[in-house]
């Protein structure tokens, strides 16, 4: 634990209520807990404990519990947690990629994941950029999104997304789906690329944002289809395009600390047993992970 954050736990254990920065900074300085030659000590100490909730999430020692004030997480019964709006505000400002609601049924037929055939180039031809703040509130359009579901061995990888993260259909559920909105910039290469051995860096990229993998590891993606799901009013406004990645080691680290946690592999029997703790697109991906142990595997 550093110079600054070592003071804060001292100084907000000692005082047992929830600080400014300032208040914080003032206190261990006066009681010599914290020497800083800088002219903003306080500015450095909101600095080291906003670093620290970001980096290390639910595993912090610190919370805020409003804008500017922190507290210790061990007081989350007491205080409820705030969330920093910036992030929020940052995703809900990017231009993403939709599609005219009226023409989904072209390209999917039914709630579920389709790997059949459509056309590809007519649904190129209708997508356009738009920002996202206004298509989540546009029912007359779908959201693309890339979805990456990823394998080692017979696991899946899972994780809970935490209530940092703008999608409250996903507070608190686990998912075994990766990925995020597409971005103008991918619009024609993603499009393009349902052979993902075409833009494997182009998506591996996409995944990296959420989950890094080790360098030295070379995973294999596939096309797995689209994804459908119509059960809530927030998946009504979005379509998937999935791909498997199969991994040839364990080893990851999530590249969101603090929006996903609790990230681990686990046997589809592992899933199925607690699938009520997992979000709706995760359930489709279940049932049809189920129904492909049925049939005669075609990888190796």
């Amino acid at each position: 634990m550093g110079q600054f954050t070592k003071a804060a736990y001292e100084v907000l254990k000692r005082e047992m209520r929830p600080l400014t920065a300032r208040e914080i900074t003032d206190m261990a300085t006066k009681d010599g807990r914290l020497r800083s030659s800088g002219k903003t000590p306080w500015q450095t100490m909101k600095s080291k404990l906003s670093t620290d909730i970001l980096s290390r999430g639910s595993d912090s020692l610190f919370m805020r519990v409003e804008e500017g004030r922190f507290s210790l997480r061990e007081w989350k019964g007491l205080y409820p947690e705030h969330v920093a709006q910036r992030f929020q505000k940052a995703l809900f400002d990017e231009d993403i990629v939709v599609f005219p609601s009226a023409s989904l049924r072209k390209y999917v037929p039914k709630v579920g994941l389709h790997s059949g055939s459509f056309d590809r180039g007519a649904l190129l031809d209708e997508c356009r950029p738009k920002r996202r703040r206004e298509a989540e509130e546009d029912g007359t359009v779908i959201q693309l999104v890339s979805v990456f579901v990823v394998q080692f061995q017979d696991k899946y990888l899972t994780y809970k997304r935490t209530k940092r993260l703008p999608e409250s259909r996903l507070h608190g559920y686990y998912s075994l789906a990766f990925g995020g909105h597409l971005n103008p910039d991918d619009l024609r290469p993603l499009l393009n690329i349902f052979d993902p051995d075409l833009a494997a860096p182009l998506l591996l990229r996409e995944l990296g944002e959420e989950l890094r993998l080790d360098p030295r590891a070379a995973p294999t993606l596939e096309y797995r289809g689209l994804l459908y799901d119509d059960s809530r009013d927030v998946s009504k406004q979005h379509l998937g395009i999935t791909y498997d990645v199969f991994l040839d080691s364990s080893q990851f680290e999530i590249g969101e600390r603090g929006f996903l946690m609790d990230a681990k592999f686990e046997t589809l029997e592992q899933v199925v047993s607690r699938q009520e703790e997992f979000e709706n697109w995760s359930w489709i991906l279940i049932r049809e992970a189920q129904e492909c142990r049925r049939r005669p595997q075609k990888r190796a």
